[in-house]
């Protein structure tokens, strides 16, 4: 009796809210047509290349959210004469609950928004963030994956990415890249220029216009800075490149008989070297 009690219970509910269910079946019909046709269009937009992968997806996801949240809204409107003290009793409790666990969510839903519409970075582009050089692998709602030189994926919340100061050395853009070195006073100027250009004509990543060229930066007390400016357009190999680079310039300088010690620290080393003779 218990169990044809409760069976027919049920039934008497759905036919008193037969409107309701019906405009609910409908709502979520309609929402799935609506989000199937918007998928369609976007997809046709990265077919034709109007925008990227990555932009597909987020958008993509942000459309999957406000559907969801559409629908849930006007079916809740149909039950919520029905369903109202249950109703009012779960909102109460669950938005305080969600309220102060979404505040960073949102925070970074908002913020993720911000970097899909207006694109500091996109996926592939190789960034300086946070004194680490990354690759950009996926740029999601919440946050954004980011893979080190080394291979390490890293997780980054969108808020903290806007927070923070990023540069952007994209895939193909041409970067210029700057290589520091000091020759004593007694050294011709052109015979550094020399040494650091044949070096860096030797590199088949340094391009060849911009020219590379060498700058007397500062005189400094006891010797002379030099700058090496190069151009190079593949944000990947930096700082391969600049580790190479100076590695490079240290041995042609050798090869010059170059010195890039400052004087005085050669006189104090070569009096302690008599000294330990004598």
């Amino acid at each position: 009796m218990e169990i044809l009690e409760f069976f027919r219970g049920i039934a008497d509910f759905f036919l008193e809210n037969i409107g309701p269910f019906i405009t609910a079946g409908l709502t979520l019909a309609v929402s799935y047509i609506i989000y199937f046709i918007v998928k369609k269009q976007i997809e046709r937009l990265q077919k034709i290349e109007r925008i990227d992968e990555s932009t597909a997806k987020n958008m993509m996801r942000l459309w999957r959210i406000i559907i969801f949240i559409l629908a849930l809204t006007l079916i809740t409107i149909q039950f919520a004469e029905t369903l109202s003290l249950f109703a009012g009793l779960i909102t109460v409790s669950a938005g305080t609950v969600i309220g102060f666990a979404s505040m960073n969510t949102l925070g970074n839903l908002i913020a993720g928004i911000i970097i899909i519409m207006s694109k500091p970075f996109q996926v592939g582009d190789r960034i300086f963030f946070m004194e680490k050089i990354a690759d950009v692998v996926d740029i999601k709602l919440i946050y954004t994956v980011l893979e080190d030189i080394d291979g390490v994926r890293i997780s980054i919340p969108n808020q903290k990415l806007l927070k923070t100061e990023i540069q952007n050395f994209k895939q193909h853009k041409i970067l210029r890249r700057e290589i520091f070195m000091t020759a004593g006073f007694d050294v011709d100027p052109r015979l550094v220029e020399k040494a650091a250009l044949e070096t860096a004509e030797r590199f088949t990543n340094v391009l060849k216009y911009p020219q590379p060229r060498v700058d007397l930066y500062e005189f400094l007390d006891n010797t002379i800075q030099y700058r090496l400016i190069v151009f190079i357009n593949n944000s990947k190999i930096i700082p391969k490149f600049d580790f190479q680079l100076r590695k490079a310039i240290y041995y042609a300088f050798e090869d010059y008989k170059i010195d890039m010690r400052t004087p005085i620290l050669i006189e104090r080393f070569n009096e302690a070297l008599e000294e330990k003779q004598d």
